[in-house]
């Protein structure tokens, strides 16, 4: 009896997993009265992606989708890339910092409709490709909400995961050096924007205006007290808002500036083995980053390893032609790094963005 169950546990767990695979993570910058501003963000996923730091330079070709559209980046800037399918190339970006300041994060959203895209468009990048789409080509948030609602890229929603069953379901987040934010959804194939500096926090489902509605409920309870205790993306919200708050604003040492962040996102991660075949959206937290957009310093801590690694931006050569250099952040070699790995990059290919 108890094999049996354990394999129908088992079968309901890769059956859900292939209809749904999804980062349940979380972010929330953190912003200075002196105008220091650190974001940070776990990382929650159902499987290992092959997490890669990589270096993208200024005026290097970023083919958003093979026949789609492409750019050279006017930004040099630092990403955390991986394999979208276990075991496969490196092919998709979800989170990066660049020289400018400006900070992006992808995290999971059930209700993403990307809509239909125009047979006649000709901007039209991988889902995947959209967060470095963003980074390499803007300076702060107000330039970039500005271009993506005059001028938006169309998204394709290419399936990945086992059996190529899981939907791209996603938002970003975006963060600059002057501690401005926005919230990017696709809702009902039209692109959304919530653009205010207030908007520190962000999870996953329901929708950002629903967050931040059940936010503002919470925020009337004595959190000392009471504080929403579950892994589901709306507690998570609460939780990150509260202790966020009672980290102050008045941290002028960069050291607890980042501890303090750090603090947050580990209160808010997903346990490692706490995965729920019968909540499938509940994957444990693989790794954490944390981004230093006023001293552009790029920090990487994995859920299996004792180290935390930095990047920082400053020291990096973006300059054209200095050419793309990655360094893997798993597996025996990654989790022995420690520190500052600015040294450790090396050449690497440019990523090639899930295609259909």
């Amino acid at each position: 009896m108890k094999q049996t169950k354990a394999i129908i546990l088992f079968l309901a767990f890769t059956l859900a997993l292939s209809a749904k695979v999804s980062e349940a993570c979380s972010r929330a910058t953190w912003c200075g009265s002196n105008g220091d501003v650190v974001t940070g963000r776990s990382m929650d996923w159902p499987y290992d992606f092959n997490t890669h730091f990589y270096v993208i330079p200024r005026e290097e070709l970023n083919v958003g989708l093979k026949g789609g559209y492409s750019w050279k980046s006017k930004y040099g800037a630092v990403v955390l890339a991986g394999a979208l399918n276990a075991g496969g190339p490196i092919n998709g970006v979800f989170d990066g910092l660049n020289e400018r300041g400006l900070g992006v994060n992808m995290l999971y959203l059930a209700e993403t409709d990307f809509g239909t895209t125009p047979s006649n468009a000709t901007r039209r990048i991988s889902w995947a490709a959209w967060l470095q789409y963003i980074v390499s080509n803007f300076a702060s948030v107000k330039e970039a909400v500005a271009e993506m609602e005059k001028n938006p890229v169309y998204l394709v929603p290419v399936n990945f995961g086992p059996g190529g069953a899981a939907h791209p379901s996603v938002h970003l987040s975006l963060t600059d050096s002057s501690g401005d934010s926005a919230i990017m959804e696709y809702l009902n194939g039209k692109l959304v924007v919530h653009h205010n500096r207030e908007y520190q926090v962000m999870t996953n489902s329901p929708t950002y205006d629903k967050q931040l509605a059940l936010n503002a409920y919470w925020s009337r309870m004595d959190g000392a007290k009471m504080l929403p205790g579950s892994h589901q993306s709306e507690d998570r919200f609460v939780r990150a808002s509260y202790y966020l708050n009672r980290l102050g604003t008045d941290i002028t040492d960069q050291r607890r500036q980042i501890a303090g962040v750090l603090s947050v996102m580990r209160n808010i991660s997903v346990p490692w083995g706490a995965a729920d075949p019968l909540h499938p959206n509940i994957a444990p937290t693989y790794w954490r980053s944390v981004l230093d957009h006023t001293r552009k310093q790029y920090y990487f801590e994995s859920a299996l390893s004792p180290y935390i690694v930095r990047v920082d931006v400053n020291k990096l050569d973006l300059s054209p032609g200095s050419g793309v250099r990655s360094v893997a952040l798993e597996g025996p070699d990654g989790f022995a790094l420690l520190g500052d790995i600015n040294g450790v990059f090396k050449p690497a290919a440019q990523i090639e963005y899930l295609a259909p």
